[in-house]
């Protein structure tokens, strides 16, 4: 039997298909976020940051860190100080981690210093996966995932199997993938180690997975690998284009929110979720760290609904004109009309709200 296999290796990345070009409506909030994100990273436009989780040292389920908007531009100049010298490794990650948490506080120039400053770790020498030949023979799909660090001279170092560990042939792939080369992550130039996720997925030569056995198996990955925020991205996303209805989608959003605190995706699903229930003050601290880096219509919408929950009249109708304003001419129409009057909403409430003694 011939096979093939799929190798993704993504900063802490999101498994799954893409999904490029225009939506198809109905279409979930999740799922219409993420076609335009994919939308506009082929149009060339900065990264949101919705797909990436973590760069830098890995950091345990909880809050990211949080800085105060007055000390920002302190901390950011420092960073930036820092980087302009010939520091250390340890001194660089700090620099990331302050140049991150002062973007995180609003600050603009500090997300357009990290948009450009930061290169991605790039494959030189790629790992040559094999899939063993038991699996082979039972025409079994299967996955893999691996947690490791890039180290500052590009060599792959300790890996840990998150997903796949009873499977045969993972000691051997993990071998495979450590004897793999790279070229590290970069902040201003200088070598950074990271967290990477690489992903395996082998896949059965010319079979493919209807998407009620893709969402199948998406379920059967969270069951088999509960603390997997792999699985539980890869199946919320699932469950946002294919049934964003179904009663675990608020389960699987949170739980990948809750695993994976700086996945842009998961804390802007929970922010519009927030909304919906109005929960307005968790709605924005969740959005509020992508909404200054971000021009996806999806994310700032998501603010403004926030902001006009808590009566920020102001934010809230700027962040939903740059809203309107980023829509793409050939989104589908009713999308733009439904972003347009919810714009003309706030503005007839905001109005009236100014006007009452």
């Amino acid at each position: 039997m011939c096979w093939r296999w799929l190798f993704l290796s993504l900063v802490l990345g999101v498994t799954g298909c893409a999904h490029p070009g225009i939506p198809t409506l109905p279409a979930s909030h999740g799922h219409l976020m993420s076609v335009m994100e994919d939308f506009q990273s082929k149009r060339g436009l900065p990264s949101t940051g919705l797909w990436d989780l973590s760069i830098g040292d890995e950091a345990p389920p909880g809050p990211p860190p949080k800085l105060d908007p007055a000390q920002a531009p302190r901390v950011f100049e420092e960073a930036v100080k820092t980087l302009r010298g010939t520091p250390g490794e340890d001194a660089v990650l700090r620099a990331f981690q302050d140049v991150s948490a002062a973007c995180a506080a609003e600050l603009a120039e500090a997300c357009t210093f990290a948009s450009g400053a930061l290169t991605r770790p790039e494959p030189i020498s790629p790992a040559a996966f094999r899939y063993p030949e038991t699996l082979v023979e039972q025409g079994a799909f299967a996955f893999m995932v691996f947690q490791c660090h890039i180290d500052t001279d590009g060599h792959v170092r300790d890996c840990t199997v998150v997903e796949g560990a009873r499977l045969p042939g993972i000691e051997q792939n993990l071998a495979a993938l450590q004897s793999a080369r790279y070229r590290p992550a970069t902040l201003s130039g200088h070598p950074m180690r990271t967290d990477y996720t690489f992903y395996v997925r082998f896949i059965p030569s010319g079979l493919t997975l209807t998407r009620q056995q893709e969402q199948d198996w998406a379920r059967l990955r969270v069951r088999q690998n509960p603390d997997s925020r792999s699985a539980w991205l890869n199946l919320a996303r699932k469950l946002a284009e294919q049934a964003p209805g179904d009663p675990l989608y608020p389960q699987a959003v949170a739980r990948t929110w809750f695993l994976a605190p700086r996945n842009g995706w998961a804390a802007i699903e929970s922010a519009w979720q927030f909304v919906q229930s109005g929960q307005y003050a968790p709605a924005l601290r969740a959005v509020r760290p992508f909404v200054r880096r971000s021009h996806n219509p999806y994310v700032l919408e998501t603010a403004a609904a926030a902001q006009f929950g808590l009566k920020q009249c102001t934010a809230a109708l700027a962040e939903q004109q740059k809203a309107v304003e980023l829509l793409p001419a050939e989104w589908p129409a009713p999308e733009k009309e439904r972003f347009q009057a919810r714009l003309q909403d706030y503005q007839s409430a905001c109005a009236t709200s100014l006007a009452a003694p």
